[in-house]
């Protein structure tokens, strides 16, 4: 029987737990740093998600998305809310999108079908559409449904458990298992590194090349507390998504909170002098200074809010959340220590490393992976069968040369350096 390791229990490590098991009779266990899981701090572990059918430039995650539409409804019972995506913009990525949407049998509709007791009757007058087929996800609902689904198939899921380092063997360099940072050893067929915006960080002395292929970036939320009556009033607008300035936002979930964030090149963090490498600062390494925010982050939220709900805009903000992802990017850049000056692809890496035979590295989420949970696993298990499609492969291949994806207005974005004396909190 195979044995699987899985190092990391988010979402491509517990949807790859999960196809594995699926596909055959297989020893999988899966090591996660947390003591807790789904760990408090991983980006997966949130409130909601968007699901979006097909709103993308590039038909492949646009055919991809509509398949995880359908199994979030079929095997994530009532986490999947049909509330609809408003896109706001007219760059030449909401104008694919919008093709893309209506060619998958979407619900598409002018913004001017928007009622005028609506909450967004406004926007009416904006550049955009309405995808009525769309809408978001109990985001640590999923994980916790899918942890329990591996469970159930056998799975052996280890809560903290911190890798430190894969072990290979001397003659083939292949990867053997890994060993943990108390001095346990865990052998394996073969080893799956899931670790997120971790995973540079983690293995950058064994693995110098991710760290030129993954960055971790953090993404700026807040969040603010609706009564009773508003959390009616509002819980079946649309989720906003403004490609325009970035911004978006959800209806609010069963307890009032209403979120709403920024996705652009993020903020990087060196804990350290003299590394080029920026690790996650989370709530678990840094407590609750660890949920701060860039306060020019906070301000732009709070100009974001206003412009989709003027009547909410001065807030005080209940909570705030840097949300950490591995944004991907090409090799044939420049030095690591000039990383900022990156451009990231926006492709997932699902490969076998090319110079360890039997290590997969399955990560790269660059902010718009969630979504497609129900099937990320199924793409990891190709990969490993050698089954995967060749234009995905290629897609999605640690050694690929760079090439400006279809989605082009992801591009501009640049990484900031984050910097503890400009960080707010809840206020």
């Amino acid at each position: 029987m195979t044995r699987f390791i899985v190092v990391g229990a988010g979402a491509f490590g517990l949807s790859t737990a999960y196809h594995l098991l699926k596909d055959g009779e297989v020893d999988v266990v899966v090591l996660d740093k947390s003591t807790i899981i789904p760990a408090p701090d991983a980006a997966s572990t949130d409130i909601n998600r968007i699901v979006s059918r097909s709103a993308y430039g590039n038909p492949f995650y646009s055919s991809l998305a509509l398949e995880a539409t359908s199994l979030w409804k079929i095997d994530f019972t009532g986490l999947y809310n049909e509330t609809g995506v408003m896109l706001l913009g007219d760059t030449g990525y909401c104008i694919a999108a919008q093709v893309n949407d209506m060619a998958s049998g979407a619900i598409v509709v002018p913004l001017t079908d928007l009622p005028e007791t609506s909450p967004l009757a406004h926007l009416r007058s904006q550049s955009g559409y309405l995808n009525k087929s769309s809408g978001w996800v109990d985001a640590e609902g999923g994980m916790k449904v899918l942890l329990t689904k591996v469970q159930q198939l056998g799975g052996k899921v280890l809560s903290g458990k911190t890798v430190a380092t894969i072990l290979f063997d001397p003659a083939t360099n292949a990867a053997t298992g890994v060993k943990l940072r108390d001095g346990e050893e865990h052998s394996a067929d073969v080893v799956i590194l899931a670790t997120g915006s971790w995973t540079a960080s983690s293995f950058s002395a064994q693995l110098p090349d991710l760290s030129q292929r993954l960055t971790a970036t953090g993404q700026s939320a807040g969040f603010i507390q609706l009564s009773q009556e508003e959390t009616e009033r509002y819980k079946s607008v649309p989720v906003i998504l403004n490609f325009g300035n970035n911004f978006y936002m959800f209806p609010p979930n069963r307890d009032g909170l209403l979120k709403f964030a920024i996705h652009d090149g993020g903020y990087v963090d060196f804990p350290a002098e003299n590394t080029s490498v920026s690790t996650p600062r989370t709530v678990l390494s840094h407590g609750p200074a660890g949920a701060k925010i860039p306060k020019v982050m906070a301000d732009k939220l709070r100009k974001g809010l206003r412009e989709v709900y003027p009547e909410l805009a001065d807030r005080p903000f209940c909570r705030t959340r840097l949300c950490w992802c591995a944004s991907s990017s090409h090799s044939a850049l420049v030095p690591a220590l000039n990383f900022l000056a990156r451009k990231p692809d926006t492709d997932w890496i699902i490969d076998e490393h090319p110079k360890h035979p039997n290590l997969y590295i399955a990560t790269g989420d660059s902010g718009h992976a969630f979504k497609f949970l129900p099937v990320l696993g199924r793409l990891v298990l190709h990969r490993i069968r050698g089954t995967l499609d060749s234009s995905a492969a290629s897609l999605f291949t640690l050694g690929r040369t760079f090439k400006p994806p279809a989605d082009l207005d992801r591009m501009d974005r640049k990484s900031e350096v984050l910097r503890e004396e400009e960080l707010i909190g809840p206020e």
